[in-house]
Protein backbone atom coordinates (compact mmCIF):
# COMPACT_ATOMS: atom_id res chain seq x y z
CA UNK A 1 0.00 0.00 0.00
CA UNK A 2 2.83 2.38 0.84
CA UNK A 3 4.37 1.85 -2.61
CA UNK A 4 1.21 1.99 -4.73
CA UNK A 5 -0.11 5.29 -3.27
CA UNK A 6 2.83 7.43 -4.48
CA UNK A 7 2.69 5.61 -7.80
CA UNK A 8 -1.00 6.45 -8.22
CA UNK A 9 -0.25 10.05 -7.25
CA UNK A 10 2.41 10.25 -9.92
CA UNK A 11 -0.06 8.91 -12.50
CA UNK A 12 -2.67 11.48 -11.43
CA UNK A 13 -0.14 14.35 -11.63
CA UNK A 14 1.04 13.10 -15.02
CA UNK A 15 -2.56 12.88 -16.28
CA UNK A 16 -3.36 16.40 -15.05
CA UNK A 17 -0.23 17.70 -16.73
CA UNK A 18 -1.26 16.07 -20.00
CA UNK A 19 -4.76 17.59 -19.72
CA UNK A 20 -3.35 21.06 -19.01
CA UNK A 21 -0.94 20.73 -21.91
CA UNK A 22 -3.77 19.61 -24.20
CA UNK A 23 -6.03 22.52 -23.13
CA UNK A 24 -3.22 25.06 -23.62
CA UNK A 25 -2.39 23.57 -27.03
CA UNK A 26 -6.05 23.83 -28.13
CA UNK A 27 -6.25 27.45 -26.96
CA UNK A 28 -3.02 28.35 -28.77
CA UNK A 29 -4.23 26.70 -31.98
CA UNK A 30 -7.61 28.47 -31.74
CA UNK A 31 -5.92 31.82 -31.09
CA UNK A 32 -3.53 31.27 -34.00
CA UNK A 33 -6.43 30.37 -36.30
CA UNK A 34 -8.31 33.51 -35.23
CA UNK A 35 -5.26 35.73 -35.82
CA UNK A 36 -4.63 34.09 -39.18
CA UNK A 37 -8.28 34.61 -40.16
CA UNK A 38 -8.06 38.29 -39.16
CA UNK A 39 -4.83 38.69 -41.11
CA UNK A 40 -6.52 37.27 -44.18
CA UNK A 41 -9.87 39.05 -43.88
CA UNK A 42 -9.26 42.53 -42.45
CA UNK A 43 -8.26 45.09 -45.05
CA UNK A 44 -6.30 48.11 -43.84
CA UNK A 45 -7.92 51.50 -44.41
CA UNK A 46 -6.91 55.14 -44.38
CA UNK A 47 -7.02 56.35 -40.79
CA UNK A 48 -6.10 52.99 -39.19
CA UNK A 49 -3.39 53.14 -36.53
CA UNK A 50 -0.84 50.30 -36.60
CA UNK A 51 1.80 48.94 -34.24
CA UNK A 52 4.74 47.13 -35.86
CA UNK A 53 7.09 44.94 -33.81
CA UNK A 54 10.35 43.48 -35.12
CA UNK A 55 11.65 40.79 -32.77
CA UNK A 56 15.06 41.63 -31.26
CA UNK A 57 15.26 44.82 -33.32
CA UNK A 58 13.58 47.67 -31.41
CA UNK A 59 15.16 50.18 -33.81
CA UNK A 60 12.70 48.98 -36.46
CA UNK A 61 9.75 48.57 -34.09
CA UNK A 62 7.23 51.40 -34.04
CA UNK A 63 3.97 52.06 -32.20
CA UNK A 64 0.94 53.98 -33.39
CA UNK A 65 1.85 54.62 -36.99
CA UNK A 66 -1.00 56.19 -38.96
CA UNK A 67 -2.19 55.11 -42.39
CA UNK A 68 -2.19 58.50 -44.10
CA UNK A 69 -4.96 59.86 -46.41
CA UNK A 70 -2.85 58.82 -49.41
CA UNK A 71 -2.96 55.18 -48.20
CA UNK A 72 0.73 55.02 -47.15
CA UNK A 73 2.55 54.85 -43.81
CA UNK A 74 5.73 56.80 -43.15
CA UNK A 75 8.13 54.20 -41.74
CA UNK A 76 11.34 55.67 -40.23
CA UNK A 77 14.32 54.33 -42.10
CA UNK A 78 12.23 52.66 -44.78
CA UNK A 79 10.24 55.56 -46.20
CA UNK A 80 6.68 55.33 -47.53
CA UNK A 81 5.03 51.91 -47.56
CA UNK A 82 1.61 51.25 -49.07
CA UNK A 83 -0.93 50.01 -46.51
CA UNK A 84 -4.45 50.94 -47.56
CA UNK A 85 -6.40 48.19 -49.39
CA UNK A 86 -3.92 45.52 -48.21
CA UNK A 87 -4.76 42.81 -45.70
CA UNK A 88 -2.55 42.48 -42.61
CA UNK A 89 -0.76 39.40 -43.94
CA UNK A 90 0.29 41.08 -47.19
CA UNK A 91 1.32 44.29 -45.42
CA UNK A 92 3.38 42.27 -42.92
CA UNK A 93 5.12 40.53 -45.82
CA UNK A 94 5.89 43.90 -47.42
CA UNK A 95 7.39 45.26 -44.18
CA UNK A 96 9.37 42.03 -43.71
CA UNK A 97 10.82 42.29 -47.22
CA UNK A 98 11.77 45.94 -46.67
CA UNK A 99 13.45 45.29 -43.32
CA UNK A 100 15.09 42.18 -44.77
CA UNK A 101 17.46 44.47 -46.65
CA UNK A 102 19.03 45.40 -43.31
CA UNK A 103 18.19 42.48 -40.98
CA UNK A 104 18.65 38.75 -41.58
CA UNK A 105 15.35 36.82 -41.39
CA UNK A 106 13.37 39.50 -39.52
CA UNK A 107 10.32 38.38 -37.53
CA UNK A 108 7.66 41.07 -38.00
CA UNK A 109 4.29 41.35 -36.28
CA UNK A 110 1.67 43.93 -37.23
CA UNK A 111 -1.25 44.85 -34.99
CA UNK A 112 -4.13 47.23 -35.67
CA UNK A 113 -4.08 49.46 -32.59
CA UNK A 114 -7.04 51.61 -33.61
CA UNK A 115 -9.58 51.23 -36.38
CA UNK A 116 -10.62 54.05 -38.65
CA UNK A 117 -13.89 55.60 -37.54
CA UNK A 118 -16.43 53.77 -39.67
CA UNK A 119 -19.72 55.62 -39.77
CA UNK A 120 -22.52 56.65 -42.06
CA UNK A 121 -24.73 59.70 -41.50
CA UNK A 122 -28.52 59.60 -41.45
CA UNK A 123 -30.08 63.06 -41.17
CA UNK A 124 -33.32 64.87 -41.90
CA UNK A 125 -36.82 63.51 -41.40
CA UNK A 126 -35.96 60.58 -39.08
CA UNK A 127 -36.56 59.96 -35.39
CA UNK A 128 -32.89 59.67 -34.36
CA UNK A 129 -30.67 61.57 -36.82
CA UNK A 130 -26.92 61.24 -36.42
CA UNK A 131 -23.98 58.96 -37.10
CA UNK A 132 -24.28 55.18 -37.20
CA UNK A 133 -21.26 52.91 -36.73
CA UNK A 134 -20.93 50.27 -39.45
CA UNK A 135 -18.36 47.57 -40.07
CA UNK A 136 -19.78 46.33 -43.34
CA UNK A 137 -22.05 47.81 -46.03
CA UNK A 138 -25.74 47.93 -45.06
CA UNK A 139 -28.79 48.71 -47.15
CA UNK A 140 -30.82 51.90 -46.86
CA UNK A 141 -33.76 50.29 -45.06
CA UNK A 142 -31.45 48.91 -42.37
CA UNK A 143 -29.80 52.33 -41.97
CA UNK A 144 -33.20 54.02 -41.60
CA UNK A 145 -34.18 51.43 -39.01
CA UNK A 146 -31.04 52.16 -36.96
CA UNK A 147 -31.98 55.87 -37.11
CA UNK A 148 -35.37 55.13 -35.60
CA UNK A 149 -37.24 55.08 -38.91
CA UNK A 150 -38.87 57.85 -40.93
CA UNK A 151 -41.06 60.09 -38.77
CA UNK A 152 -44.10 59.78 -41.04
CA UNK A 153 -43.45 57.49 -43.97
CA UNK A 154 -46.79 58.36 -45.63
CA UNK A 155 -45.76 62.01 -46.00
CA UNK A 156 -42.14 61.41 -46.99
CA UNK A 157 -41.52 61.40 -50.75
CA UNK A 158 -37.78 61.20 -51.41
CA UNK A 159 -34.36 60.52 -49.94
CA UNK A 160 -31.06 62.00 -51.06
CA UNK A 161 -28.04 59.70 -50.92
CA UNK A 162 -24.71 61.53 -50.84
CA UNK A 163 -21.83 59.12 -51.38
CA UNK A 164 -18.40 59.56 -49.81
CA UNK A 165 -17.05 60.56 -53.24
CA UNK A 166 -19.67 63.39 -53.34
CA UNK A 167 -21.83 61.77 -56.04
CA UNK A 168 -25.56 62.19 -55.35
CA UNK A 169 -28.56 59.94 -55.95
CA UNK A 170 -32.25 60.75 -55.48
CA UNK A 171 -34.34 57.82 -54.26
CA UNK A 172 -38.13 57.72 -54.14
CA UNK A 173 -39.45 56.36 -50.86
CA UNK A 174 -42.25 54.41 -52.58
CA UNK A 175 -39.65 52.63 -54.73
CA UNK A 176 -37.48 51.91 -51.71
CA UNK A 177 -40.22 49.99 -49.94
CA UNK A 178 -41.66 48.39 -53.06
CA UNK A 179 -42.20 44.64 -52.83
CA UNK A 180 -40.79 44.30 -56.37
CA UNK A 181 -37.26 45.13 -55.18
CA UNK A 182 -35.11 42.10 -54.39
CA UNK A 183 -33.60 42.63 -50.89
CA UNK A 184 -30.33 41.04 -52.05
CA UNK A 185 -30.01 43.71 -54.74
CA UNK A 186 -30.94 46.64 -52.50
CA UNK A 187 -28.64 49.64 -52.70
CA UNK A 188 -25.90 49.49 -50.07
CA UNK A 189 -24.41 52.29 -48.00
CA UNK A 190 -20.67 52.39 -47.43
CA UNK A 191 -18.48 54.15 -44.86
CA UNK A 192 -18.70 57.93 -45.27
CA UNK A 193 -22.07 57.94 -47.07
CA UNK A 194 -24.80 60.36 -45.96
CA UNK A 195 -28.50 59.61 -46.15
CA UNK A 196 -30.69 62.73 -46.10
CA UNK A 197 -34.40 62.05 -45.68
CA UNK A 198 -36.05 65.10 -47.23
CA UNK A 199 -38.70 66.64 -45.00
CA UNK A 200 -42.17 66.77 -46.57
CA UNK A 201 -43.72 70.11 -47.43
CA UNK A 202 -46.04 70.80 -44.53
CA UNK A 203 -48.44 73.68 -44.00
CA UNK A 204 -47.30 75.94 -41.18
CA UNK A 205 -50.71 76.82 -39.75
CA UNK A 206 -49.36 79.46 -37.37
CA UNK A 207 -47.71 81.36 -40.22
CA UNK A 208 -50.78 80.90 -42.40
CA UNK A 209 -52.97 82.26 -39.62
CA UNK A 210 -50.65 85.24 -39.15
CA UNK A 211 -50.63 86.20 -42.83
CA UNK A 212 -54.39 85.65 -43.10
CA UNK A 213 -54.98 87.98 -40.15
CA UNK A 214 -52.52 90.52 -41.58
CA UNK A 215 -54.30 90.41 -44.94
CA UNK A 216 -57.67 90.90 -43.28
CA UNK A 217 -56.29 93.95 -41.40
CA UNK A 218 -54.87 95.47 -44.60
CA UNK A 219 -58.18 95.00 -46.42
CA UNK A 220 -60.06 96.54 -43.49
CA UNK A 221 -57.72 99.56 -43.40
CA UNK A 222 -58.09 100.10 -47.17
CA UNK A 223 -61.85 99.90 -46.85
CA UNK A 224 -61.86 102.51 -44.07
CA UNK A 225 -59.67 104.82 -46.14
CA UNK A 226 -62.13 104.62 -48.99
CA UNK A 227 -64.99 105.45 -46.67
CA UNK A 228 -63.12 108.47 -45.26
CA UNK A 229 -62.43 109.81 -48.75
Amino acid sequence: MTQTAPYKRKIEIYSLSKIKFFVIAVLVIAFSATVYSQEESYVLKRGDVLSITVMAHPEFSIEKILVMPDGYVQFPGLGSLKASSMNIKDFTRQVTDSIGKYVVNPVVTVFVSMLQTQVINVIGYVNRPGQIAVFEPINIVAALSKAGGIINIKKCKKITLIHADQTIEIIKVKDLFSSKINPEKAKLLNVGDTLYVVEPNQVNWSQLSFFTTLGWIVVSVLSLLKVVK
